[in-house]
């Protein structure tokens, strides 16, 4: 199949060559004002197939699955998240997943009923959403903060990595039936209907795995009390090859996201990065940067005091939070520190961008640009997810911003 085009402002300046406009690729798009506004879009659309069956319950089949996804999907590029902004590649379920479910409607409520009649709630919006969460009495993160949502792995965590027996790669073949199966066809429709769409992968870095393994407090000790726990844990959560890796660069996915939290200044101190993040993080950027792939690393948290060390990484483009925390975060000095050659992502405050006025957006766009972008080698966006609040005809003008400025 064809892949994405390559030579979109994003790709340009993460391949290093000079591009027509200045790229925009906000991060966590699927997050905050688009999940919500997705999540209601698909609602409305599994409500209109039950109106025009003028039925309660309706078996699924997997072209009316497919429609739903496509068209809430396209309703959101079309309207509100204009390519080329970038998209996290979609995976969709498959005819085997979807055979015997069915969709069931019980007043304004809607159902995705399993083939053993298992119900999932389909959330109608935002509001509706929250009441859900409010009334389960229980963040659904509230287990990673507390203990971590798996029992604790340093007992039972994989020895180093020269002790393993090397993971085998995946045979073309293998990667070419993965990229070809039917849990891509939302991915190559959109890549038909918007061939300056860039698509992209997530990674977490292996050092996001210790917040599973351990929760928040516990891993806060672990570090300082049982170093080789959180090591065993680092060195088997090192990337592996993958038939999804293989099936994603089949599609012509050339751009992997990887996400870094809880390792930054505010959380733990430069000496403890350097031990238990940095080397982690580099293996994980050579290792996909040796497949292809044009990484983002994206650091969460105050790493101003890290930006030496962040240098010497091998990523294609860093992307860091906003300055909401008050940690001093300045866009100015982390190219100063970083150099003219590397690329990095602006960090629109989101609070800011959901409410400040237009003129005033496209203003901070216009001096991150300056400030960041001299030598082209920016790419606009966000410090964090679009807040739910902010409102999709903003989302829009973030995307158009480059070309308005």
């Amino acid at each position: 199949m064809t892949g994405p085009v390559q030579n979109t402002p994003l790709h340009l300046v993460l391949g290093g060559r000079p591009a027509p406009v200045v790229p925009v690729a906000p991060v966590y798009e699927n997050l905050g004002a688009l999940q919500f506004h997705g999540m209601q879009l698909r609602w409305r659309l599994w409500r209109a197939r039950l109106d025009e069956a003028a039925a309660e319950l309706l078996p699924l089949d997997y072209q009316t699955y497919l429609q739903v996804e496509l068209g809430t999907r396209t309703e959101i590029l079309d309207r509100w998240y204009p390519p080329p902004a970038w998209l996290q590649l979609p995976v969709n379920r498959t005819p085997e997943e979807i055979a015997g479910c069915a969709l069931a409607r019980r007043g304004e409520d809607l159902f995705w009923l399993s083939p053993e009649g298992a119900a999932t709630w389909i959330p109608p919006n935002r509001q509706r959403y929250h009441e859900h969460l409010a009334g389960e009495k229980r963040h659904p993160y509230a287990d990673l903060w507390e203990r971590g949502h798996q029992a604790d792995r340093s007992d039972r965590a994989a020895g180093p990595r020269d002790q393993l027996a090397p993971a085998p790669a995946p045979a073309p073949a293998q990667a070419q039936a993965l990229a070809d199966s039917q849990q891509y066809d939302v991915s190559r429709a959109l890549i038909q209907r918007y061939p300056s769409l860039p698509l992209y992968v997530y990674s977490g870095s292996p050092y996001n795995s210790l917040l599973g393994a351990f929760g928040f407090q516990e891993m806060m000790a672990v570090l300082a009390e049982r170093p080789r726990a959180a090591h065993a844990i680092l060195e088997s959560s090192l990337p592996r090859s993958t038939a999804r890796l293989a099936a994603a660069r089949a599609l012509g996915v050339s751009i992997m996201f990887v996400e870094e939290c809880l390792s930054s200044a505010d959380i733990i101190s430069p000496a403890m990065y350097r031990e238990f993040a940095f080397p982690y993080t580099r293996e994980t950027l050579q290792y996909y940067e040796g497949l292809g792939f044009r990484t983002v690393l994206y650091f969460s948290g105050n790493l101003m005091p890290m930006l030496e060390d962040l240098k010497r990484l091998p990523f294609t483009a860093l992307s860091f939070e906003e300055d909401r925390k008050g940690y001093g975060i300045d866009l100015a000095e982390v190219r100063r520190v970083l150099g003219p050659d590397r690329v990095l992502f602006g960090n629109l405050d989101a609070l800011f961008v959901e409410k400040a006025t237009d003129e005033e957006l496209l203003a901070e766009v216009r001096r991150q640009s300056q400030v960041a972008g001299a030598d082209g080698n920016f790419v606009v966006s966000l410090g964090s997810p679009f807040t739910p609040d902010t409102a999709l005809a903003r989302v829009r003008l973030v995307c158009e911003s480059t070309r308005l400025i």
